[in-house]
C-alpha cells in the first residue's frame, strides 16, 4: 500500500514538478504573512494551561487582585554625609507626577497625604469595637470612663504616642481619646505603611529606617504576566529616571533611582529566553551548515539539503503563529531542534537517486524507484520521530503539550519538502542542467568512515558485540540508582539588574520577593472567616520562627461573626455617657466642639448597636494598595482573598508541610496554595507524569509501526534493539559520570526513540531488498546517511547545552547522547548482531547438512 502511495508521489513530482514548487511557494507565503503575530510567553504560571488550579490563582493574583503587580523604585542618596533629603524628595515627586500623567499607572505614590493617615485613624477609632482583642478590653473600657476621658482630653492630643503623633491637633480632631493605640496595635496589615519612617523629611514619604533611601510604589495598569506592557513600563520608567538624573539639579547630588519589582523580572525573564534562544539557535544553525560544508561536495546538493530545514521551520513557525498563537521557553527550542533533524531524511533521498541509477536505466526511472524504496522508508522514520512528539503533544503540562505538538508539525513539514518540494526542483533544475551520469560519491570523508568502521565489524562482530553487551548490563545495574531533581525557574545569573534591584529592595525596606499565597474564593463573609482559620493555622508557624511575616486581610477587616465576638465584649460600656464626658471636657479645656462633633456622634451610634464593617465600608478609609490587594469583589460578584507569607529561611522550598496543607483544605474548605517553590514542584511532578505517559505511548506505537513496517517479530526487534541499548547506556554512563538528572531528562526518552529508530529502519528495510548483498555492503552503502542524518540531529539538540536554562540544557545532552548511541547501536551493533545470526544459522545448516549425509 505505501509503495503504491509513493508511486502516486513521484508520478506528480516527476511529471507535474512546477505545480508542486508553485504550491510549496503560496504556502510559503501565506506562512510567512503572519509569523509577526507569534508570542513569545515568559510567565511560569502560563506554562500550566488554563484549566490549572496553580494557573488560575496566578490569574486572579495578579490580574484581579493585583497583587505583586508592583513597580517600586528606589530612591538612594549617594554614599557620605551630605544631606540629600530635598534632592530625594523633588525627584520622587517627579517621577510619581510623570508616573500619574502617563496612563500606565493606575496609582503611584512616594508616601501618605496627611488626610489619607487621618482617615487610617477614624477607620480604627470609629470601628474599634471590631479590632479590640480580649486581652484588650480592660484597657479600652479604661478609656472609655468618663474619669478618664476627662484625663485624656487634659492632657492634650500632642502628648499621645503613636505613630501619627506628628498630625499634632488633627490627630486629636479624629481620636481625642487615643483609642488608635488600642485598636491598631495588632493589625500587622497596617505594617504595609507603618513600617516606613513617615516622621522622617517631610510629607510622610516612605523613607527607609536609615533614611537613605525613599520608596515610590506604583500599580502599573496591566498585570506583570504581560512582558510586552511589562517592557514598556519599565523602559518608560527608566528612560524618566534617566532624564531626570541628567539635570542639573539631580546630575551633581548623586541621587540615584533604581527600578524593582515583578516588572523588572519579567522584562529580564523575557530577555533571557531571547537571549538564549538566539544562542542555541545560532550554534544549531552554523554548527550544522558547518557540517553540511564539510561534508557535501557541491554547493547544490548543500542549497537542497538545508531547504527542508529553513522551510520546515519557516512553515512550522507559521503555523505556530496560528496555533497555539505563543511559544514558550522550551517549546521555542524548535528552531535549534529543527535545524538538526531538517536535513535527516533527505541525505538518504540523495544518498540512494545515484545509487539507484548506477544499477541502470534513466535519472527518472532511479527517482521512482527511490521513492518505492527510501521514499517509504522516509515516511515511516517521520512518522515514527512524530509519533514521540504527538505523545508529548498530549501532556496536560502545556508547556510541554505546545512543545510536542510544535515539533509534530515541524515533522510533517519536513516530510512535506522531503517528499514533494526538493524532489520537485530537483527535477527542474536537472531540465537545465541535467547530469550525465550518476556519481560515486555524494559526502566527503563519511563513506570512507562508514566502511573502515564496517570492515572492523565485520573482522571483529563478537568483539563489538560482547563491548556493546558489558556496557548494556553495567548500566542497567546503575539505573536504580538514579534519582531526579532539579528544578524549573529561569535565573538569569547574579548579574540579574531585576535580582540586584530586589537585594536592594529588601535591605532598605523589608520588601521580599514572591510569597508564599494562599488563594481563598467565596462571598465576603466566607472568605474572610475561612481567612482567619488559615490565618491561625499559619500563626503557629510564625511563633516557632518557621514564618518571617504573615499578611492576612482579616488583620484589616474581620469576618462579621469575629466582629461581632469582639463587640459583644464591650457590651457593658455606657458609650452614651462617654460621648458626654467627652463634649463636657472638651467645654472644660476650651476646646471647641464642633471639630470633634462626628466622633461623638458615633460613639452615640455604637451605643444604639454596632454594625460590623463590610470591605466596601473599609475601602471608603484605607488609602488604595492597603486593603484592595489581599482582598478583593471579582467580575462575577465573588469574593478573592490572598493570605501571604514569607519564611525565616529564604531557601525553604516547602514552608508548610503538604500533609497540613490538606488537612487545612479539610478542616476550613478548598483554597489555592500559590508560590513559585509550589509552581517548581508542580511542575516537576507533570513533566514527570506527563514525559512517563508519552514514553509509554511512544514505545507502544513504535513498536506497532515498527511490527506493521516489517511484519517479523525477529526482525522488530533487531531494529529496536538499537533504542533499547541507547536509552539504557545513555542514563548509565551520565549517572557515572556523575550527572545529576533533572525531570527533563525522562523528556529526552520519548524524542530518542523516535528519532533514533530512523537508523535502524533505514538499515534493515534495505538489507531486507537486497539481502543478497550481506548487511555490510548494505551498511556502508547507507553509512555515510546515517552518520550524517544523526551528525546534524547531534549538533542540534547538543545546541540546546549552551543554554542557561538548565531544563533545557539537560534534554539537549540526554537527547545528543542518546541519538549518539541510537548511531553506534543501528552502524555497528545491528550489522555486528545480524553477522553473528548468519554464523549461527550457517553452523545449523552445516550441522543439520552432516546429520542428513549420514
Amino acid at each position: 500500500m505505501m509503495v503504491r502511495f509513493m508511486r502516486l508521489v513521484a508520478r506528480l513530482v516527476v511529471g507535474h514538478p512546477g505545480l508542486v514548487t508553485a504550491l510549496s511557494l503560496v504556502l510559503t507565503l501565506l506562512l510567512y504573512a503572519n509569523i509577526h503575530n507569534l508570542r513569545t510567553g515568559t510567565d511560569l504560571t502560563d506554562l500550566f494551561g488554563s484549566r490549572d488550579p496553580q494557573w488560575r490563582a496566578a490569574s486572579q493574583i495578579g490580574k484581579e487582585l493585583g497583587y505583586g503587580n508592583q513597580l517600586f523604585v528606589l530612591i538612594e542618596a549617594p554614599e557620605g554625609g551630605t544631606d540629600t533629603t530635598g534632592e530625594m524628595e523633588e525627584m520622587a515627586d517627579r517621577l510619581t507626577a510623570d508616573m500619574l500623567s502617563s496612563g500606565l499607572f493606575k496609582q503611584a505614590r512616594c508616601g501618605l497625604q496627611e488626610e489619607e493617615l487621618l482617615n487610617i485613624v477614624r477607620f480604627f477609632t470609629w470601628n474599634f469595637p471590631s479590632f479590640v482583642l480580649p486581652e484588650q478590653t480592660e484597657d479600652l473600657k479604661r478609656r472609655l470612663y468618663p474619669q478618664q476621658i476627662h484625663k485624656t482630653v487634659r492632657r492634650a492630643a500632642t502628648e499621645l504616642v503613636t505613630p501619627f503623633s506628628t498630625l499634632g491637633t488633627n490627630y486629636f480632631v479624629a481620636d481625642p481619646l487615643g483609642l488608635m493605640e488600642v485598636a491598631a496595635r495588632n493589625s500587622r496589615g497596617f505594617s504595609q505603611f507603618s513600617s516606613f519612617d513617615l516622621t522622617w523629611g517631610s510629607g510622610n514619604r516612605f523613607f527607609s529606617k536609615d533614611h537613605k533611601a525613599l520608596l515610590i510604589i506604583a500599580e502599573p495598569r496591566q498585570s506583570a504576566v504581560d512582558y510586552k506592557f511589562a517592557e514598556q513600563v519599565v523602559q518608560w520608567t527608566r528612560e524618566h529616571i534617566q532624564s531626570i538624573s541628567a539635570e542639573p539639579a539631580f546630575r551633581d547630588s548623586g541621587v540615584r533611582a533604581t527600578a524593582a519589582g515583578a516588572y523588572v523580572y519579567a522584562q529580564e525573564d523575557h530577555k533571557f529566553i531571547e537571549r538564549n534562544i538566539r544562542r542555541i539557535s545560532l550554534i544549531s544553525i552554523a554548527g550544522n551548515l558547518v557540517l553540511c560544508l564539510l561534508i557535501y561536495p557541491r554547493i547544490p546538493l548543500l542549497l537542497l539539503s538545508l531547504l527542508p530545514t529553513g522551510l520546515g521551520i519557516l512553515w512550522t513557525t507559521g503555523v505556530a503563529s496560528f496555533y497555539p498563537g505563543e511559544v514558550n521557553l522550551i517549546s521555542l527550542s524548535f528552531i535549534a531542534i529543527l535545524a538538526g533533524l531538517g536535513d535527516d531524511q533527505v541525505v538518504h533521498f540523495f544518498n540512494r537517486v545515484p545509487q539507484e541509477w548506477a544499477k541502470g536505466g534513466t535519472l527518472n526511472e532511479a527517482v521512482f524507484r527511490t521513492f518505492e524504496t527510501t521514499g517509504v522508508s522516509v515516511f515511516f522514520c517521520i512518522l515514527t520521530a512524530a509519533t514521540s512528539t504527538t505523545a508529548l503533544a498530549t501532556s496536560s503540562f502545556k508547556a510541554l503539550a505546545e512543545f510536542g505538538f510544535i515539533l509534530t508539525v515541524g515533522m510533517f513539514m519536513m516530510m512535506f519538502h522531503t517528499l514533494l518540494t526538493v524532489p520537485a526542483l530537483m527535477q527542474l533544475w536537472w531540465r537545465f542542467s541535467k547530469p550525465r551520469a550518476p556519481e560515486a560519491i555524494t559526502f566527503r570523508f563519511l563513506p570512507l568512515l562508514a566502511r573502515k568502521s564496517l570492515d572492523f565489524v565485520g573482522q571483529h562482530a563478537r568483539l563489538v558485540a560482547a563491548f556493546s553487551l558489558a556496557i548494556f548490563l553495567v548500566s542497567l545495574l546503575v539505573l536504580p540508582a538514579i534519582r531526579i531533581g532539579g528544578r524549573f525557574e529561569i535565573n538569569g545569573g547574579a548579574d540579574n539588574p531585576a535580582i540586584a534591584a530586589q537585594n536592594r529592595l529588601s535591605a532598605k525596606f523589608g520588601i521580599e520577593g514572591s510569597p508564599n499565597v494562599l488563594l481563598i474564593a467565596g462571598g465576603q463573609e466566607e472568605v474572610l472567616r475561612r481567612a482567619e482559620e488559615l490565618t491561625a493555622g499559619l500563626e503557629a508557624y510564625r511563633q516557632r520562627g518557621v514564618l518571617k511575616s504573615i499578611f492576612s486581610p482579616t488583620d484589616l477587616l474581620p469576618s462579621a461573626r469575629t466582629q461581632n465576638e469582639r463587640a459583644g465584649a464591650l457590651t457593658g460600656i455606657n458609650l452614651a455617657a462617654s460621648a458626654r464626658a467627652l463634649e463636657d471636657s472638651l467645654r472644660e479645656n476650651g476646646f471647641r466642639i464642633g471639630p470633634q462633633q462626628p466622633f461623638i456622634e458615633r460613639l452615640r451610634t455604637l451605643g444604639h448597636g454596632y454594625e460590623p464593617i463590610t470591605l466596601e465600608k473599609a475601602a471608603e478609609f484605607l488609602p488604595a494598595g492597603l486593603l484592595d490587594n489581599s482582598i478583593r469583589k471579582t467580575s462575577d460578584g465573588s469574593y478573592v482573598a490572598a493570605i501571604a507569607f514569607y519564611a525565616t529561611d529564604p531557601n525553604a522550598i516547602q514552608v508548610v508541610p503538604e500533609t497540613v496543607i490538606e488537612s487545612w483544605r479539610n478542616q476550613f474548605g478548598p483554597f489555592v496554595e500559590f508560590s513559585f517553590d509550589k509552581i517548581n514542584r508542580d511542575m516537576q511532578s507533570r513533566v514527570l507524569h506527563d514525559s512517563r505517559r508519552a514514553l509509554v505511548w511512544t514505545a507502544a506505537a513504535i513498536v506497532l509501526i515498527v511490527y506493521l513496517c516489517f511484519r517479523n517479530l525477529r526482525v522488530s526487534l533487531v531494529v529496536l534493539m538499537p533504542i533499547i541499548f541507547a536509552i539504557i547506556v545513555t542514563f548509565g554512563l551520565l549517572h557515572l559520570v556523575g550527572h545529576h538528572f533533572s525531570f527533563m531528562s525522562i523528556t529526552a526518552i520519548p524524542l530518542i526513540i523516535g528519532i533514533g529508530i530512523d537508523n535502524g529502519i533505514h538499515l534493515v528495510r534495505r538489507y531486507l531488498e537486497n539481502e543478497r548483498y550481506g548487511i555490510l555492503a548494505i551498511a556502508k552503502a547507507s553509512g555515510a546517511a546515517l552518520i550524517q542524518s544523526n551528525l546534524t540531529t547531534i549538533v542540534g539538540f547538543g545546541a540546546l547545552m549552551a543554554s542557561s536554562f538548565a531544563p533545557l540544557a539537560e534534554m539537549g545532552l540526554v537527547t545528543s547522547l542518546g541519538v549518539a548511541l541510537a548511531l553506534a547501536g543501528g552502524l555497528w551493533l545491528v550489522p555486528a548482531v545480524i553477522l553473528l545470526g548468519g554464523e549461527k544459522r550457517a553452523q545449523r545448516q552445516t550441522i543439520q547438512a552432516t546429520v542428513d549425509w549420514d
